[in-house]
């Protein structure tokens, strides 16, 4: 839906001054980015690193990503018009996602996309991350609707594991973090190179 590599990776590279750390390229830096902050600090930084990333950094990369998490962040191109689309028909829309709360509100009420959305379940939110399947199950339990009626859109392996997981349907897109190679490697239920093409796959 966004692509918000841009300001975690202006994050990585502040963390990476303010410490004086090897510096890390663009590239390698979004190559690291899912799972979760500190599994992106872990990733990016060293595992060398890891007791100094639980005990300070952490907590430094969240302020200061919470911060500027809008700065950079952009909607994939047709992602507003799509939701406008389901939203008059009146289809359900929620949001599941690896991100604290405070960053995923603030992203999408900056994009205008907050008030699409029904309910959004965050790292905050449950016990179990993705792709344990918890996040799924609340937002089933919020609607109380039947795993047939539900279907995750996602790009990311971690995506797919989180819909299969929870027992749902799973439509991967090739344009976001996962490379198209790896999406259709999972063979999920559907695949859409453009988000305009969803409306083919949820009616």
């Amino acid at each position: 839906m966004v692509d918000s590599c841009p300001d975690i990776i202006e994050t990585i590279k502040y963390i990476i001054e303010r410490y004086s750390f090897e510096q890390k390229d663009d590239a390698f830096i979004r190559s690291c980015i899912g799972g979760g902050a500190r599994n992106v600090l872990i990733k990016t930084l060293g595992k060398d690193k890891e007791i100094l990333i639980d005990q300070e950094i952490l907590p430094l990369f969240i302020d200061y990503y919470t911060k500027n998490c809008d700065k950079k962040t952009y909607a994939y191109a047709g992602v507003e018009e799509v939701l406008d689309y389901y939203k008059h028909v009146g289809k359900a829309l929620s949001v599941a996602t690896f991100k604290i709360r405070s960053a995923t509100e603030k992203i999408l009420k900056t994009l205008k996309l907050y008030d699409y959305f029904d309910i959004l379940v965050t790292a905050d939110d449950v016990k179990n991350p993705k792709p344990h399947p918890d996040c799924i199950h609340s937002i089933l339990s919020y609607y109380n609707c039947r795993k047939t009626q539900a279907i995750l859109i996602g790009d990311t392996k971690t995506d797919y594991l989180t819909g299969t997981n929870a027992g749902i349907d799973v439509c991967g897109v090739t344009f976001g973090y996962g490379s198209p190679e790896d999406v259709r490697s999972l063979s999920p239920t559907y695949v859409i190179d453009r988000m305009e093409e969803l409306e083919k796959v949820v009616l």
